[in-house]
Formats: structure tokens, C-alpha cells, sequence
């Protein structure tokens, strides 16, 4: 999201352009909404007004209901106001994340920034998906933590910082924060990237390849709940990693050859039956 034409600096700018609905019977238009010129939405008119999503600096989606146009217009207005303002903060602010690690809480992140200027530290949780969205619209994660909501870090309730066997050194500077040492195969899910989807005779069932993300080596399968795969893909995106999924111990057949072929050839050892012919249940009543 950074303009080449505007020294570089990041851009975030939310418009609503009307357009013809493809429906008869509709007699107001709808409105398509737009960032930085590219749709990322519409908004329709439903029984008492408008209805849509609106997206936030942050990375979410913002719903004000069922409201008029006009409505929807200052909501515009004032989600481009508070995006300069997040914007302005990510590039001045000093205080940058020099790392960071999973939590419990797969939504929330541990930072620890160190101030470019006097070199104090402070732990942060922070969300996620505002970092990923941070990455996006800078190009970097070296972004001022002002640019970042904190969760609150009461030690009571915070979930718990999922560290390496080497954070020796962070763990005296997470304050009081609870922490979990991961094992090394642990660690390695959090790094690793999804790089092809593959269904299942099973529709509960998907099968998951992935990769490190540090050098893009290792390919490997696994089979994984799809219901948790679309989870993780509504909220991830692009940015899903292994960590996000939950593993399953059914091994159904596939049912494409296609992809039986590619498995077939890239992990000779993995079991993807072609499926049999049905057959009826001798057991059960006439059809």
C-alpha cells in the first residue's frame, strides 16, 4: 500500500463509488468500496438501508448495521482520518519491535520493542493480524509501535509467550508476562507456510502442504480439520502458518488423480488409496 508517486510514504484512503446493481428489480445503486482505487467491498441496500463491511487501518472489518448512505460516507471519513493518524505514529514513533514470538493466543503476539533513540526496552502484546496488516502497508515490520492497539499485559490474564530454548535473554524482559518453552517440531509448525490445499474423500478432511518460510525447503503433508483451515484462512489469509491448523489422525483417500499423482510423486511413502467403488450396505432397506 505504499505510493510510489507520493515519496514512498504509506497510503490508506477508503472511497465509495456508486455503481449500476446487476439486479432489475433493485432500484438503489449499490456502492462499491474502494482502497487506495481497488475494490475490496460492496455495500447493498437491504430492507431499512445500507449493509457492507467497511476495512480498518488495522486489518479488520468494520460493520455500523444497517445505516443510510450518508452514514456509511462520514464512517468513510472517519476511518481515513484515524488511518493517517495510525500512519503518521507507525513512521515517527522510535520505539520499534525487535522481535517477536507466538502466544497461547493465536491472535495475539509478544514484542519487544527497543526505542531507536535512548535504546530502552518494553514488552507489548499486540494483534496479529495488525502486524501482518503493518507489514502490508509499510513493507517492513519496522514500524513505530505507535502504529499498534496494545492488549493489555496483566499477567493474570495474558496468555502465555511461547519462547525458543535460546530466549534465555528475553525472558528477563518480559516482566512478569507467563511463558512456555516450545519444542523444536512446535517451533517449526509456527514457521512454516501453507503452499498447496488438497481435498479429501472426507469433507471434514483437508490435506495441507507446507513449507519453511526461512528458506522455502521441506516440503511436507499433513492432514488437517478443514473447519479449522477456514478459520484460519478468514482470519490469516496469506499469513497462515501450520501453528494455525489442527492435525487429525483419519487418513481419508483423495479423490482427484491429479493430486494423487503429485503426492504419489512427491512423498512416495504417503498412503492416497484411489477411492473403490460404492457399494450398497447389505444390511440396509430397499433404496
Amino acid at each position: 500500500m505504499i505510493d510510489p508517486e507520493k515519496n514512498m510514504l504509506p497510503v490508506f484512503k477508503l472511497t465509495l463509488k456508486a455503481t449500476k446493481s446487476p439486479h432489475i428489480m433493485e432500484r438503489r445503486p449499490r456502492y462499491a468500496v474502494m482502497l487506495n482505487g481497488n475494490k475490496v467491498g460492496e455495500l447493498y441496500y437491504n430492507m431499512r438501508g445500507y449493509q457492507g463491511y467497511l476495512p480498518t487501518i488495522q486489518g479488520g472489518k468494520m460493520d455500523i448495521g444497517e445505516r443510510g448512505i450518508s452514514a456509511f460516507r462520514e464512517e468513510v471519513a472517519n476511518l481515513n482520518r484515524e488511518a493517517q493518524a495510525s500512519i503518521a505514529n507507525g513512521l515517527t514513533d522510535t520505539a520499534r519491535a525487535v522481535l517477536t514470538r507466538p502466544t497461547q493466543d493465536h491472535r495475539i503476539l509478544f514484542a519487544l520493542s527497543r526505542d531507536e533513540v535512548t535504546g530502552a526496552e518494553r514488552p507489548h502484546l499486540i494483534s496479529r493480524t495488525e502486524m501482518m496488516q503493518a507489514e502490508r502497508i509499510f513493507g517492513s515490520t519496522n514500524v513505530g509501535m505507535g502504529f499498534f492497539s496494545e492488549h493489555g499485559a496483566d499477567p493474570d490474564s495474558a496468555p502465555g509467550v511461547l519462547i525458543h530454548e535460546d530466549d534465555e535473554e528475553l525472558v528477563g524482559k518480559m516482566g512478569r508476562l507467563p511463558a512456555r518453552m516450545m519444542s523444536l517440531i512446535e517451533a517449526e509448525t509456527y514457521e512454516r507456510e501453507i503452499e498447496r490445499v488438497i481435498p479429501t474423500c472426507d469433507p471434514d478432511t483437508l490435506i495441507v502442504i507446507s513449507r519453511r518460510t526461512r528458506d522455502g525447503a521441506d516440503p511436507e503433508p499433513e492432514f488437517v480439520s478443514k473447519w479449522e483451515y477456514d478459520i484460519a484462512r478468514a482470519r490469516y489469509g496469506d499469513g497462515m502458518r501450520l501453528s494455525d491448523l489442527e492435525l487429525v489422525d483419519t487418513r481419508p483417500t483423495v479423490p482427484d488423480s491429479q493430486d494423487r499423482a503429485y503426492l504419489r510423486a512427491n512423498f512416495t511413502w504417503l498412503d492416497v488409496t484411489e477411492p473403490g467403488p460404492a457399494h450398497a450396505d447389505p444390511h440396509s432397506g430397499p433404496a
